[in-house]
């Protein structure tokens, strides 16, 4: 059933995103998070594989920018719409809530469709939203500038241990801003490191 499902996932980011480098790796890099976390998040390989799709697919709302609706918003509104075979309905709703939170506010009972989940899958949503954020700060540039993170979790901390393969501050900065989910459902702080050298957020 996964391989079925991610099929769907890969035919739907092949026929609507722009930018399949991008997503690609940011998909990487946050399954790479979440391998190196489940200590932490504890979630089931079901989980990580609604973590690759909202990766694949949070940016296919780009193509309707005109409407300034925000992208992360119109990603959401495609993944509910699209006649999903191999996801139930709430993990449809999980994927495109994953895609909607990667950037700008975090997931809030404000929102009526986060606030219509379950306590559980809303708790989901946080998590791989956190993981998904970090990620894609992290391809900032669209550069694949970040290459591979593992990380290491501390009673007060997670630190990230970033491969590279050019200047990574942009990267860090942002990550360090759209961190604010992550720092909210796990309880420590983020620490980024490019081999010895902690890689310090603006004051």
């Amino acid at each position: 059933m996964s391989a079925a499902a991610l099929e769907e996932v890969f035919a739907l980011m092949r026929a609507m995103e722009s930018q399949p480098v991008h997503v690609s790796h940011v998909t990487s890099l946050a399954l790479q998070l979440f391998d190196n976390l489940t200590g932490l998040h504890g979630l089931s390989e079901r989980e990580r594989l609604l973590l690759e799709a909202a990766g694949c697919l949070h940016d296919i709302g780009h193509q309707f920018d005109h409407l300034g609706t925000g992208h992360h918003k119109e990603s959401a509104r495609l993944i509910r719409e699209h006649p999903w075979k191999n996801f139930t309905p709430d993990e449809v709703n999980v994927i495109a809530l994953v895609a909607r939170y990667h950037r700008k506010a975090m997931p809030e009972l404000q929102d009526p469709q986060f606030a219509a989940l379950p306590g559980t899958h809303r708790h989901i949503v946080q998590q791989l939203a956190a993981l998904l954020r970090i990620a894609d700060s992290l391809d900032r540039n669209h550069e694949q500038v970040v290459t591979r993170v593992t990380t290491q979790v501390r009673p007060n901390q997670i630190i990230f241990h970033l491969e590279t393969s050019g200047p990574v501050l942009r990267e860090v900065l942002t990550a360090h801003k759209k961190g604010d989910l992550a720092r909210a459902v796990f309880q420590r702080d983020l620490v980024f490191m490019v081999g010895d050298d902690v890689i310090e957020p603006e004051p």
